[in-house]
C-alpha cells in the first residue's frame, strides 16, 4: 500500500453524471485542491483530487499544465488521489532561475522533489507526452520507488544522435539567450476568443476549443485592459542544450522494475523510426514487471479531449485488472 498525503479534504456529494462507459464523473463531487511545493528556485504549483487516497503523480506535456488532467481525474477510482503538478515555467509554477540552461532531465529532479515533499516511499506516475518521457526515465533512475507508470501517446523520449548533439547544443544556447531577452517585456495580448483560437492552431488541432480553455485556466493571465496573454516562460520554446541519446535511454529502460502501460492515440505523432520503437519496446517487455500497450481513437491530447476513452484503461491498470 502506498503512503497517502493526508485526509483533510472533505466535500459533499451532490450530483453524478454517467458516461456511456458506465463511469461516474464526480468532478462536481470531489473538487481539486490547489497545492504549493517549495523548491530552492521558488515553488511548484499543483492540484490534488480526492486527497488521502493512493497517490498518482500526474505529469503534463510540453507547454501544457496540471489542467491537462481536469477531465480524467474525476473518472479515476475513488481510492486514488491524483496529484498533478505544473512543471517549472508552466502553469502557476515558478520559472527556472535566470541564466540556467534547459535540460530535459531536469524534470526528474522536479519529480524527486515532489516525491520527497510528500514523503512517498513508492509512487505511481501518469505522464502525457513530455511527462511520460520523464516518467520512464525517472522509473529507470529510481526503480525501487516506482510501482506503476502510464505513458500517454509516447513510446519513449525523443533521442538525439550524438553526432548532431554539438549542433543542437549550439542552437539551444543561441535560442536560450534570445528567449531571455523577451523576459520582462510586455506580453502580446489578445481577446480571449483569439487567445483560444491561437492555442488550438498552435497545437496542430490536437486540442478542441474546450480543451484549450481548460489549459488556459492555468496557462493565461487576464490584464486590467480586459485582454489576455499566455503566462508560460518564453525560454520553454528554446531547444534543450543537452539531449539524451538512444543508447542512454536504453540504459534507463533496462533498469525498469515497474508495471508499464502505454496508451497510444490513433492520430498522435510518431517522433522517431519504427526500428527504435521496436527496440525500446523489446526492452520494456523484458525488464518491466508488466508491460501493456493499448491503442485508442483520438489525438495527441486524447486524455483531455475524450477522457472517457482513456479512463477505463487506467482504472483497470491501477486496479490490476489488465
Amino acid at each position: 500500500m502506498l503512503q497517502g498525503i493526508g485526509r483533510s479534504l472533505h466535500t459533499t456529494l451532490k450530483t453524478e453524471q454517467v458516461y456511456p462507459s458506465g463511469l461516474i464523473k464526480t468532478s462536481d463531487l470531489r473538487m481539486a485542491k490547489e497545492i504549493t511545493i517549495p523548491i530552492p528556485s521558488g515553488h511548484i504549483a499543483g492540484k490534488v483530487w480526492n486527497e488521502g487516497g493512493i497517490p498518482i503523480l500526474g505529469l503534463h506535456g510540453w507547454m501544457d499544465n496540471a489542467g491537462t488532467w481536469d477531465g480524467l481525474a474525476p473518472l479515476l477510482p475513488k481510492d486514488i488521489s491524483l496529484i498533478a503538478i505544473d512543471f517549472p515555467g508552466h502553469g502557476l509554477s515558478s520559472p527556472r532561475p535566470m541564466g540556467s540552461p534547459s535540460h530535459f532531465v531536469d524534470l526528474l529532479l522536479v519529480i524527486e522533489r515532489t516525491v520527497r515533499h510528500f514523503g512517498w516511499k513508492e509512487v505511481n506516475l501518469l505522464g502525457h507526452s513530455m511527462g511520460g518521457a520523464a516518467s520512464m526515465l525517472y522509473a529507470g533512475a529510481f526503480p525501487e520507488k516506482v510501482k506503476k507508470v502510464v505513458m500517454i501517446d509516447l513510446i519513449k523520449p525523443v533521442s538525439t544522435d550524438p553526432d548532431v548533439q554539438p549542433l543542437k547544443t549550439a542552437q539551444g544556447i543561441g535560442e536560450l539567450i534570445e528567449a531571455e531577452t523577451k523576459i520582462g517585456r510586455d506580453p502580446q495580448c489578445y481577446e480571449y476568443n483569439d487567445l483560444v483560437d491561437k492555442m488550438v492552431k498552435s497545437y496542430g488541432l490536437s486540442l478542441t476549443e474546450e480543451a484549450a480553455k481548460v489549459l488556459l485556466k492555468r496557462g493565461s493571465i487576464k490584464h486590467t485592459n480586459g485582454l489576455y496573454s499566455f503566462n508560460y516562460d518564453p525560454r520553454l520554446k528554446s531547444g534543450s542544450i543537452y539531449g539524451t541519446s538512444f543508447e542512454q535511454q536504453k540504459a534507463f529502460a533496462n533498469k525498469l522494475q515497474c508495471e508499464l502501460l502505454i496508451i497510444k492515440a490513433s492520430t498522435g505523432p510518431w517522433y522517431e523510426s519504427k526500428e527504435l520503437y521496436d527496440e525500446i519496446i523489446s526492452i520494456y517487455e523484458k525488464k518491466a514487471n508488466k508491460y501493456i500497450f493499448k491503442s485508442v481513437e483520438g489525438t495527441h491530447h486524447v486524455h483531455l479531449n475524450n477522457p472517457e476513452v482513456v479512463a477505463p484503461i487506467l482504472c483497470d491498470f491501477f486496479q490490476d485488472k489488465l
